[in-house]
């Protein structure tokens, strides 16, 4: 995650050929990121998708992770029909049920999909999850593998600078290791 991490860590970074950064928020990726080539960027949304803010984060990032209610898809698939280019789509998934977190149940992932794939014609490619912070990850990172392998969800984007190895070990696609790469964030 490059989330309030400065322009001049990020071209650090593109320095070194690493591509691959996420934000929380569209205004700072509209203020930070002014100027830099993004033909070579993939860039993933990793924050609360508002419906909003859809059609401006489909034209400004090539992943969202956050997908998580009807509204939000329905407004992507009303845009999509004027896109060049759809950003790939992971549904976020609240584990461990936490009322402070996004995400749909666990339970609710088969039908959430269906309405995805059926209604909206969406194409999901994966899902995303953070684990409660309280508990060992280990369960969750298997939790979400096996959804995304009974829904057939190519990718799973679990792990963060903590426990990224644990994640990759247990089949994470994706990883989000912006304290490793960056240092904390004021």
């Amino acid at each position: 995650m490059s989330k309030k991490q400065s322009l001049k860590k990020i071209e650090e970074l593109l320095k070194c050929n690493h591509y691959c950064f996420g934000e929380n928020r569209l205004e700072e990726l509209e203020s930070k990121w002014i100027g830099l080539n993004k033909k070579k960027l993939k860039i993933h949304f990793i924050g609360a998708l508002q419906s909003k803010k859809v059609k401006d984060v489909i034209n400004q990032f090539n992943v969202i992770e956050t997908l998580d209610t009807q509204s939000s898809a329905k407004k992507i698939a009303n845009l999509n029909l004027n896109c060049k280019s759809q950003p790939k789509l992971f549904i976020q998934i609240n584990l461990g049920e936490e009322i402070q977190k996004r995400g749909i149940k666990s339970s609710d992932t088969e039908s959430f999909l269906k309405m995805c794939r059926e209604q909206y014609r969406l194409t999901i490619s994966g899902a995303m999850a953070i684990p409660p912070k309280s508990e060992s990850p280990e369960k969750y990172f298997l939790a979400l593998k096996n959804i995304c392998e009974k829904n057939n969800l190519k990718e799973v984007s679990m792990g963060m600078s903590d426990d990224y190895e644990k994640a990759i070990e247990l089949g994470s696609t994706n990883i989000r290791i912006g304290t490793i790469l960056f240092g904390k964030r004021n």
